[in-house]
């Protein structure tokens, strides 16, 4: 059920609960404690060193060794003080997943942080990526905003700070105040910016303070896509509908990113919070052409512009779309104005990269001519073959890396293709404040199906995916001069994936979601990313303190 326009916070969670009540943790089994002994790691069979050629290299100093969470996938407790209904609280009760069905509870950081920030603490982690939920600060996007909600940041940032953990804070994580979907069809409307840029500036006053690297949206290609389907399609404001709702919502993000940034940079100028950095969270890597025809090589082009492009090159480059994009896209595409350009143009001050895997770009099927001249064809506007089989293969019939588990087809483990793509993202989309990695991770084969703790904490191929990776970014800073600043492993510990909710694990710890206590086990590949950092950082950057 959803009905347009109901604005009381009651109101909007009678919505969520139409089918399924929300839960709430048994707080009767918290466990949100500092003291907290680190167990004996898998030293009889860990690698030592399993590449001989990076073993004596190192990090740069200041390197980030970090692992990340967003509000949405960890923090539950979603109807408690005052926290408002999010897009994210809709969808899964009203279609559950098959596994761990909605975000009520998921890993119950909301009570646990203290217990899960000593927890990466004694892995040595000096940074931490997490995200505040917009719904606690604002429950309805705007208005009075919640100082309860205010506080438990305060709180958490505060814990970070005091294990010598640098936060880098996310507004946004795909949980947009459900009352702005309901009220004029949030990112969709540009009704959004000024809303967005309220909810920006109380959090940059709160702790400007205390944190120094923002990020204003998390993966902005990622959430217009679903921008095509329900219930956002309920929502669309005057003039919009499935075909270019993608587009306006690109448009307006942007705007909202930019408009926060130039609020950000204002608070500094005016000595209102201290300086420091921000940037946009971007996603999809620029493909590998399938073979090395002319047309796969136009398609791998096409999807680095479509997808990573439209973001990144009115920021990093002339405040404006790729041309490509306009081409195709015609009146879909809202155009730049000359201040939109002027407000995007050099609004972040660091790249920041998803690197998960580089998957292979083929022509669509009857060409891209065809494709592209054919508005109903259902692969326009990008215009590249999505069937698996030419996404994660190779001509001759091989995965494109270690494939992972069958319900994440595209997760290939593509170490191999990493330094290329550094190399690209910093000539392509430069940058004075260098690249960081926001996330890469590893879905474990049928880690779920595993019933023993020895066997579910026993990761050797998330382990052995994050050693190739780490090896290649290694690499990547010393023999190809990228500067990158530091890389964020997703995720801190198991969440909750979309969805699919928790039918795949992406953490380094596991957590029991069916214990009450939702107790955490550290994971082998967690010791072997803590190990090499310890090898390979520079003096003081391990965070032993």
């Amino acid at each position: 059920m959803f009905t347009p326009n109901k604005t009381t916070l009651e109101e909007l969670w009678d919505q969520i609960e139409y089918i399924n009540p929300v839960q709430v943790a048994a707080k009767s089994n918290l466990t949100n404690s500092t003291e907290f002994v680190l167990p004996s790691d898998p030293t009889h069979d860990m690698p030592t060193h399993p590449y001989e050629e990076t073993k004596y290299l190192k990090f740069p100093k200041d390197f980030k060794y970090g692992v990340s969470s967003s509000a949405p996938q960890s923090e539950g407790a979603v109807k408690e003080d005052g926290r408002g209904p999010t897009i994210w609280d809709y969808i899964p009760h009203l279609f559950p997943p098959s596994v761990e069905p909605t975000i009520d509870i998921v890993a119950d950081f909301y009570h646990r942080y203290k217990n899960d920030i000593s927890r990466v603490k004694a892995m040595g982690i000096n940074s931490y990526s997490l995200t505040i939920a917009w719904s606690r600060i604002y429950p309805l996007g705007t208005g009075q905003a919640n100082e309860v909600g205010l506080e438990f940041y305060d709180r958490v940032i505060d814990e970070l700070l005091r294990n010598n953990i640098e936060p880098m804070v996310s507004l946004l994580h795909f949980d947009t105040p459900f009352a702005l979907l309901a009220q004029y069809g949030d990112f969709m409307s540009p009704k959004i910016v000024a809303d967005f840029n309220n909810y920006a500036e109380t959090v940059f006053r709160r702790y400007g303070d205390r944190v120094k690297r923002w990020i204003t949206i998390n993966e902005p290609r990622t959430y217009c896509k679903a921008a095509t389907y329900f219930p956002y399609d309920r929502a669309y404001p005057t003039g919009i509908n499935a075909q270019n709702a993608e587009w306006h919502c690109i448009h307006n993000i942007l705007v909202a990113h930019g408009t926060a940034v130039q609020t950000y940079r204002r608070l500094i100028k005016e000595k209102v919070i201290v300086s420091g950095q921000i940037g946009v969270k971007n996603e999809f890597a620029k493909p590998a052409p399938y073979t090395d025809s002319k047309e796969d090589k136009e398609a791998a082009d096409r999807v680095a512009d479509f997808l990573l492009g439209i973001v990144a090159k009115p920021i990093f480059v002339d405040g404006d779309y790729p041309i490509l994009c306009k081409e195709t896209l015609g009146d879909f595409l809202p155009p730049m104005t000359t201040e939109e350009q002027k407000l995007l143009k050099g609004s972040a001050d660091f790249y920041i990269q998803n690197l998960y895997d580089v998957p292979r770009a083929k022509a669509a099927p009857n060409g891209i001519e065809a494709c592209v001249s054919n508005r109903s064809d259902p692969l326009w506007p990008v215009c590249r073959d999505e069937r698996i089989q030419y996404v994660s293969t190779v001509p001759d019939g091989w995965s494109n890396g270690q494939p992972s588990a069958p319900i994440t087809p595209t997760f290939s483990n593509t170490w191999f293709a990493i330094r290329d793509q550094l190399k690209y993202l910093a000539k392509t989309y430069p940058s004075t404040g260098g690249i960081y990695i926001g996330e890469f991770g590893w879905p474990e084969l049928l880690e779920r199906k595993r019933d023993e703790l020895y066997q579910i904490v026993s990761d050797y191929d998330r382990e052995a995916y994050y050693l190739d990776y780490l090896h290649a970014f290694l690499l990547s800073v010393n023999e190809d001069d990228v500067n990158l600043k530091g890389v964020f492993a997703w995720a801190a510990f198991d969440d909750y994936e979309w969805i699919i909710g928790t039918e795949i694990k992406l953490g380094l710890q596991y957590v029991n979601f069916t214990d009450p206590a939702l107790p955490r086990s550290y994971k082998r590949s967690f010791y072997s990313y803590s190990n090499f950092m310890r090898q390979h950082l520079r003096h003081g950057d391990f965070n032993s303190s």
